[in-house]
């Protein structure tokens, strides 16, 4: 997905004013969302639009039949089947649950034998009885911050462990 524009966003990026966008768009150019009443403006996707406007390039203005769209959208099932038996492309989901049971051996390693093997490993150079718990808090600490990681999240300081700051969150209004 391109960035969300407005119309007059939409027409300086593609250089035509907004009565050609607005032809444009009763032609079938998308629309993310549109504005209802007055005021409220209708938002683009730029990569929609932009991959809409080769489309109607490729066919020198004419209108793609039915039978043609039918016939170009089975042709890219086809080659994106192709390119998935020949490895070039993978499917999200079994992506993400590869990724997910990746993560979750490797949470298991880490709170399971890590904290009682390095607790050994110290107690055995060190001479000193070292508790495992103190090896493990941190570990846990850290899988609760990853797991609550949001890639949307501004604030990279943001500590799950700490209680959300009500009062200072907001300005005082004195």
């Amino acid at each position: 997905m391109g960035r969300t524009v407005s119309k007059a966003e939409l027409g300086e990026i593609v250089g035509r004013d907004e009565r050609t966008l607005s032809r444009w768009q009763k032609d079938g150019m998308p629309v993310i969302e549109f504005g209802v009443g007055r005021g409220n403006e209708n938002q683009y996707d730029t990569q929609a639009v932009i991959e809409w406007l080769m489309r109607q390039a490729a066919l020198n203005g004419k209108k793609e039949s039915t039978r043609d769209r039918l016939d170009r959208l089975r042709g890219d099932r086809e080659e994106l089947a192709l390119a998935k038996d020949l490895g070039e492309v993978v499917i999200e989901a079994e992506m993400v649950s590869r990724f997910e049971a990746v993560i979750t051996a490797a949470k298991i390693e880490l709170l399971n034998t890590l904290p009682d093997d390095l607790a050994s490993t110290l107690s055995a150079q060190y001479g000193v009885a070292i508790d495992d718990q103190l090896i493990r808090e941190p570990i846990e600490q850290i899988l609760r911050r990853l797991s609550a990681y949001d890639e949307d999240d501004d604030d990279p300081e943001w500590d799950p462990d700490e209680p959300d700051d009500e009062e200072g969150s907001e300005e005082d209004g004195d």
